[in-house]
């Protein structure tokens, strides 16, 4: 009996089946599970074709293990669903930057603290509008050449020779109307952040800089000084999030559909700790997954669980253990202003 004859039988056709179903379930392309199980896209769709003459037995070793592993990541997406997009004051103060680069365009900073939505924002923007690039800097990408090198893939422009690549992008971008975001622009250099501005300059596209503070100082800084005067005379608007805001926690509470006031108060508490509106959406899919797999609807004491197992320390949002829980801590601006 040869290999293909063990695919073409009983228990192979039932893994073909399986291995079907589990992509269909996930919306999944055999590319795309064939890479997940680690295998070749043309080796799984010949496998599944009963054509496959290599060794089916280690292909079906590989199928059956990233069926299981599968089945879990299935069990934690029900238990542990993604938080909907919400279009909190922060977010739509955000988009609106963006939208002003790309209808002008112009340049736009935006600043703000972690976990306060940046990130969500725009990828939100680049989603739900036309020619539109997302890059996410990394300090590996710091420099003015990995820079132009990442924007070719990211656009398409497969020009080789470096001196020509900013030219061809520009010249790609030409006439679309769009716009670039540049995230975690805190790790481009000088250089990086000039050479972006002159394929605004080229291209007539909106440029968007979005990350910490370090982005802003870095331009307001030498502003004052001429080798910064074409970055900081073309920032055009500058928005400011440091922290989020109590609308910002109601909104995204609203669309979980949290509603018992403890649990609120005590996302509340979380949101104001470091991490701010990223560790509260992931204590709360964490609280979700506890209370699911208890079979119970969530309630504080899967919320504490789930900060434990964050934090890794059995206390209280307060991080003592044995001391008091979920400390009231600082007032919002919002109370604060009342």
């Amino acid at each position: 009996m040869t290999d293909i004859e063990i695919i073409d039988g009983t228990e192979g056709a039932g893994l073909a089946e399986r291995v079907r179903g589990a992509v269909a379930a996930e919306k999944l392309t055999v590319g795309e599970a064939a890479k997940l199980a680690g295998l070749g896209e043309s080796t799984l769709a010949a496998w599944l074709s009963g054509t496959y003459a290599g060794n089916n037995e280690r292909v079906a070793q590989k199928l059956e293990i990233w069926l299981g592993t599968q089945a879990g990541r299935m069990k934690v997406k029900r238990e542990m669903p993604a938080i909907p997009y919400a279009a909190t004051p922060t977010a739509e103060m955000i988009e609106g930057a963006l939208e002003h680069a790309q209808m002008v365009p112009d340049v736009v900073v935006i600043t703000g603290g972690a976990g306060v939505g940046k990130t969500v924002a725009c990828r939100h923007y680049a989603g739900s509008h036309p020619n539109v690039w997302l890059l996410t800097a990394e300090p590996s990408l710091s420099s003015a050449y990995a820079v132009l090198d990442y924007l070719g893939e990211v656009t398409g422009v497969a020009e080789s020779a470096a001196q020509k690549r900013s030219r061809a992008i520009a010249g790609r971008l030409a006439g679309t109307a769009g716009l670039l975001i540049v995230d975690e622009a805190q790790h481009l250099s000088t250089g990086a952040i000039d050479q972006l501005r002159a394929i605004h300059d080229r291209a007539d596209v909106g440029l968007a800089l979005a990350g910490n503070e370090q982005v802003w100082s870095r331009l307001d800084g030498g502003g004052r000084k001429a080798e910064f005067a074409q970055l900081f005379s073309r920032v055009g608007m500058r928005v400011a999030a440091l922290r989020p805001t109590a609308k910002d926690v109601a909104a995204i509470l609203n669309t979980a559909g949290v509603t018992g006031t403890k649990e609120r108060g005590l996302l509340n508490a979380i949101a104001r700790k470091p991490g701010a509106l990223r560790g509260m959406a992931k204590v709360l899919r964490v609280a979700r997954m506890v209370a699911a797999g208890a079979g119970e609807e969530m309630g504080e004491a899967h919320l504490e669980a789930a900060w434990a197992r964050i934090a890794g320390h059995a206390g209280g949002v307060g991080g003592a253990p044995g001391g008091p829980a979920w400390p009231a801590g600082p007032t919002w601006p919002e109370e604060r202003a009342a």
